[in-house]
């Protein structure tokens, strides 16, 4: 019973912890992004200054969501220089080696057991693994087309057809959807003892909704019709995946009490 009552404690703690969470772990997807970005110019010759980013206004909006903030890189003038494998390895350097490379090793790090002893690191651990794999996402397939962004200075420095990244990168996002609904989400909710139907629907909802709501936001904002289409397709997906996901993820048996019991037990943090 006391085990009960801790996991059941804990488990409402971090559901009202959400919100903070997502904004940290929003915060610790895109700075590295960004700074990767700037970096990299710098190491490559097409920037003087590796830190000086552009922060964006003093907005609470944007304070919060980082929603303006940029690496302040001049790709149009490297490009004009004729560094072009430059400005697509800065391009690449953002989505591909920072959040691609942040989301591997989340997701390496969820599955051993180091993180199936600790719930509560496991549940922020989820979240900035969501952030990094909603990042993919929200540039491929998301922002392929646009004449503007990280995948647009990447086509030209490189002169790929964006069909190319479309489809190889397209590929690869979708698996990386499919395996969060199919392994990696169960099993989160599992080892944080997350038992309730409300408890596991509230973190579904919360992950498809940023995931297929907030991160289609830019690819909304877009001047490209084909943008906008996956965009609306990726609000409309959101009821679509919620249908088919729930039951396997909301209505789904409960662990074992045992099981919980042990997993209770161990250190929390």
């Amino acid at each position: 019973m006391p085990d009960v009552i801790v996991r059941q404690a804990r488990t409402k703690w971090l559901l009202a912890a959400t919100p903070i969470l997502l904004l940290l772990t929003h915060y610790a997807a895109v700075l590295p992004h960004e700074f990767a970005h700037s970096t990299v110019a710098w190491l490559v010759g097409i920037k003087s200054v590796p830190g000086d980013i552009y922060w964006g206004p003093g907005s609470v909006v944007n304070i919060l969501l980082l929603v303006d903030i940029d690496e302040n890189v001049d790709y149009s003038a490297a490009l004009d220089a004729g560094r072009n494998w430059q400005v697509a390895l800065v391009a690449f350097a953002g989505p591909i080696l920072v959040n691609g490379g942040l989301y591997v090793v989340s997701r390496l790090l969820l599955r051993t057991s180091y993180c199936a002893a600790r719930p509560n690191f496991t549940y922020v651990l989820f979240w900035f693994y969501l952030m990094n794999a909603a990042n993919l996402f929200c540039y491929i397939p998301l922002r392929v087309f646009p004449e503007d962004g990280d995948v647009y200075n990447f086509l030209r420095g490189t002169g790929m057809s964006p069909l190319w990244v479309y489809v190889v990168g397209g590929y690869v996002v979708l698996w990386v959807m499919f395996d969060m609904y199919r392994v990696v989400l169960p099993d989160v909710l599992r080892i944080c003892g997350f038992i309730s139907h409300v408890e596991r629907a509230v973190v579904l909802v919360v992950a498809s909704a940023v995931i297929f709501g907030y991160f289609a936001i830019p690819g909304l904002l877009e001047d490209n019709n084909n943008s906008v289409l996956m965009g609306r397709t990726s609000l409309m997906a959101i009821p679509v995946i919620l249908l088919l996901t729930w039951r396997r993820i909301v209505l789904t048996d409960s662990a074992p009490a045992a099981a919980v019991a042990s997993e209770t037990s161990r250190t929390p943090l």
